[in-house]
């Protein structure tokens, strides 16, 4: 019963063949194997035929090859399979080179199956298998790409058949044939240059993981994820993962370039928006993205389960749909000015011109080829240094200003001096010690004594403008150990830790009045700092337990020396207690 109903189906076809008066078309001239080019190309010297009901056996293609309208096959030959349909590759070889193993490769990942079938010197049928449809480990020739071996016989033309079955996907991909060693030596090349860039995706993992960890930015976390699936992506198109990472997984390696390159363009999208954050792209692009995010993974999941050339074509839209929003997204960013924004911007923008070209392809506009292949891996490059720069200013950026927010509680806005409250912690702090430790420790009181000119003669500016030069003076006469605060409007402290001896205090206060005197070219033209400045040792032996370690006892204490000092129009130094 099956032998009469492929005998139907055979004179079914030959019917239809003789209705349509289809004729052979030249045959290309036998390749010749003699080893004076490494690599040899099949285009222009094999031709091909489409089995449209995939039926025929490769016993009955060489039947029928007389009657089959066979055409020459170019560089550029690109065809859309339909559901069943088989492409039939034919080519002559002539192995003149007997010292060398010659092979045949297609260059492309991710077709679903290609055999290679030629008749042994006994007549019998050798076929080698690869494909998405079995497993890596399995294949003739475990590689990134399907290679079969040639037969080395000698002086003796061999005809080969190569059955292609590629779905969905419009299929170009070239057929060349190699000397082995120069197969061999053009892989070790390729998996050198895909070893650095899979290396370099996984160190940008760890530092942005580290970088997420350390300072609690989730913008690290997701440029992460987005690494990991761009770098899974790009090791399923290119055979990597199957050859790798997946090779016992048949199922997995047919599906993970259908899987992974849509959850690149989502995750990349969520990337880029959470990046820019939803205040610089607007309401309505925001949602528009997270909307396209839903409805890009609902199309993937309808992919997987129901797989057509429908669903295909539909992913394909809405991932040219992703991307064009992507666009939209950091054109609105650019025009913020942020730098940082800049830099994402300029990241990403490689990787979007890259993605287009996976677009063309599977609309059929486009040939698999170098850029095809290649092209996103050599954007990801591109893109890496610059991504991981915009990150790491907009972190500094933030980081910034987070740091100043914290700063704020423990530092006067205006000259960047400690605050009232913890300088008098400070000095709280540092008469504890004094008194355990039986030592001395020193308390300056400076007051700005033509702050109320500056104001009234050159206004409230150049008043603030002198007060910060008071305090980048206090902190150029401080020692590290020291504390610099202003107590109020126009007066500011300087806490010297103990022990400290009467000199040291008294160097300082002289050395701030002298700074003071210094002209400044941040200050109106003959104008300088006058100060009036009243020191004591701490604690004041004198008081006895009066002062102890009461801090704002000593401070009103240097505060009505200070007041007295005022008086006098001609003293600059007070010394309370030596």
């Amino acid at each position: 019963m099956t032998f009469l109903v492929r005998l139907c189906a055979l004179c079914a076809l030959l019917l239809s063949l003789h209705a349509a008066h289809a004729q052979p078309g030249p045959q290309p001239a036998p390749l010749s194997l003699d080893g004076s080019k490494s690599t040899l190309s099949l285009a222009g010297r094999s031709s091909f035929w489409v089995d449209g009901g995939g039926q025929l056996t490769v016993d009955q293609l060489e039947q029928l090859q007389a009657e089959l309208p066979f055409s020459i096959r170019n560089r550029d030959n690109r065809l859309q399979l339909g559901p069943g349909a088989v492409l039939w590759v034919k080519f002559d070889a002539r192995v003149v080179d007997t010292g060398t193993q010659w092979e045949l490769e297609l260059t492309h990942a991710g077709t679903d199956l290609v055999s290679l079938f030629h008749r042994q010197a006994d007549g019998s049928w050798k076929a080698q298998h690869a494909g998405d449809r079995i497993a890596v480990r399995d294949w003739a020739y475990p590689d990134r790409y399907p290679v079969f071996a040639l037969d080395p016989r000698a002086d003796q033309t061999v005809t080969y058949w190569v059955r292609i079955e590629h779905a969905r996907v419009p299929f170009s991909g070239e057929l060349l044939v190699h000397n082995h060693n120069a197969l061999r030596e053009l892989r070790i090349q390729q998996q050198f240059l895909l070893g650095a860039y899979f290396g370099m995706a996984f160190l940008l993992v760890a530092t942005a993981v580290a970088n997420a960890l350390v300072f609690r930015d989730t913008s690290f976390a997701a440029y992460a994820v987005y690494v990991t699936v761009l770098a899974l992506a790009l090791s399923a198109s290119l055979g990597v993962g199957g050859q790798f990472i997946w090779p016992g997984w048949p199922r997995w390696n047919g599906l993970a370039e259908f899987v992974l390159l849509p959850l690149t363009a989502v995750t990349g999208l969520l990337f880029v928006r959470h990046v820019v954050q939803p205040r610089r792209i607007g309401r309505g692009l925001d949602r528009l993205a997270l909307t396209l995010a839903g409805v890009f993974l609902a199309l993937t999941v309808w992919d997987v389960l129901h797989p057509t050339a429908t669903s295909l074509q539909a992913l394909t839209a809405i991932g040219a749909l992703t991307m064009a929003l992507v666009y939209a997204m950091l054109w609105a960013a650019w025009r913020t000015g942020d730098r940082w924004v800049r830099w994402i911007a300029l990241g990403i923008l490689p990787v979007l011109l890259a993605g287009t070209l996976p677009v063309l392809r599977n609309f059929g506009l486009l040939s698999s080829g170098f850029l095809s292949q290649y092209g996103m891996v050599l954007a990801a490059v591109i893109e890496a240094p610059l991504l991981i720069y915009g990150l790491l200013q907009r972190s500094s950026v933030q980081h910034e200003a987070q740091t100043r927010a914290r700063a704020l509680a423990l530092t006067e806005p205006l000259t960047g001096l400690t605050n009232r409250h913890n300088f008098m912690l400070r000095l709280h702090e540092s008469l504890v010690r004094a008194q355990r430790y039986q030592h001395h420790s020193a308390l300056l009181l400076i007051d700005l004594d033509n702050h109320g000119w500056f104001a009234e003669t050159h206004g409230r500016e150049v008043a603030d403008r002198a007060l910060v030069l008071t305090g980048s003076l206090l902190r150029s006469v401080a020692r590290d150990v020291d504390t610099a605060g202003r107590v109020n409007d126009s007066t500011l402290a300087l806490l010297m830790e103990g022990p400290v001896r009467e000199a040291q205090v008294v160097a300082a206060a002289t050395s701030i009045v002298a700074g003071g005197l210094r002209p400044s070219s941040q200050l109106p033209v003959g104008a300088t700092l006058k100060f009036k400045v009243v020191l004591a040792l701490l604690p004041d032996a004198a008081s006895g337990a009066d002062l102890e370690s009461n801090a704002q006892a000593h401070l009103d204490w240097l505060g009505s020396g200070l007041d007295a000092l005022r008086q006098d129009g001609r003293r600059t130094i007070l010394k309370l207690n030596f």
